[in-house]
């Protein structure tokens, strides 16, 4: 895919991620920070360039270093306007220097360009700019494409969340898909580098995203609930305990409550009229038990599930 169609959809990803109002501050927005390379900012700081950073750092591509939107006036190679095209870089004055405004190009109508950007509104959204107000249009070049940084456990943002999109994807993450890179992140690439014969370190270089771009989805394995079972399983053998418990209690509840309808009352109706009126809490209790059976059964196949994958072979 061109650079210029890989940056414009993933910056579509974001659309719609705003900033929280009043104190608190949104993680989203502070993962772009993140990924931009300045961590710790929260977002009533302006990140329009974070956001045009995270996104450049996403596909691979060596933001400007900096959080001013006028350092990308300078950032790839220059393109006038009857050059431009979607993805491109798109700088704005706004106000006196060094203020400014920088999004990706979307479009034109008329004597306007339609951009991409963060903090547009107080969210990354589609707007509408005046082209004549154009400070510079800049496209990727080779000095920009020097492929992604490596991250490691403890990073956060755009390029984690991106990384655990393709882990997962190929069978090899099962965890939330927060941009964080923590423990279940580090496990499901050390599997994957280990799948790979990569140096199985835990950092995502150059060589493990490269593969991860040509790798398939990992084969299932073939895996029962008794396999686990019988490995000793912590997750199977509380669910079996669920059971137990269930039907010893449902035993328990359901015995005198048929036995008592069915010595007071002759054919289907009327048993099932008495059971209704006068073992009615019984029958609550063996409702909540069957509800607690289906949720076993579902722990189990989700558990086999994750086994078969290959993305969770613990507990």
């Amino acid at each position: 895919m061109d650079p210029n169609e890989q940056i414009l959809e993933a910056a579509g990803r974001y659309v719609g991620l705003d900033e929280w109002p009043g104190a608190k501050s949104n993680p989203e927005v502070e993962a772009l920070f993140t990924a931009a390379g300045y961590p710790g900012m929260t977002d009533d700081i302006p990140w329009c360039a974070a956001f045009v950073g995270a996104v450049l750092a996403e596909v691979g591509l060596v933001p400007s270093g900096s959080l001013m939107a006028r350092s990308y006036a300078t950032w790839g190679r220059k393109v006038s306007l009857a050059e431009a095209m979607p993805g491109d870089v798109v700088v704005f004055p706004r106000g006196a220097p060094p203020s400014g405004h920088v999004a990706f190009l979307v479009g034109f109508n008329g004597d306007r360009v339609i951009v991409r950007g963060g903090n547009q509104g107080n969210k990354v959204s589609d707007k509408l700019y005046p082209a004549a107000s154009i400070l510079a249009i800049r496209r990727a070049d080779p000095s920009t494409a020097s492929g992604r940084a490596a991250i490691r456990h403890g990073d956060r943002g755009a390029m984690v969340l991106d990384l655990q999109d393709q882990l997962a994807r190929l069978g090899y993450f099962a965890g939330k898909k927060d941009g964080i890179f923590g423990d279940l992140t580090r496990g499901a690439v050390l599997a994957f580098q280990a799948d790979h014969s990569l140096d199985a370190d835990g950092i995502v270089g150059n060589r493990t995203w490269a593969a991860l771009v040509d790798a398939k989805p990992k084969p299932k394995r073939d895996v029962s609930a008794d396999d686990l079972r019988k490995r000793g399983s912590e997750t199977i053998k509380a669910s079996d305990g669920i059971d137990v418990a269930a039907g010893a209690a449902a035993v328990t509840t359901a015995l005198p409550a048929v036995r008592d309808a069915v010595d007071q009352a002759n054919g289907i109706l009327p048993v099932l009229t008495a059971l209704l009126r006068d073992h009615w809490p019984a029958l609550l209790v063996l409702a909540l038990l069957g509800g607690a059976v289906i949720l076993s059964r579902r722990i189990r196949l989700a558990r086999v599930e994750a086994a078969r994958s290959g993305a969770d072979l613990s507990k």
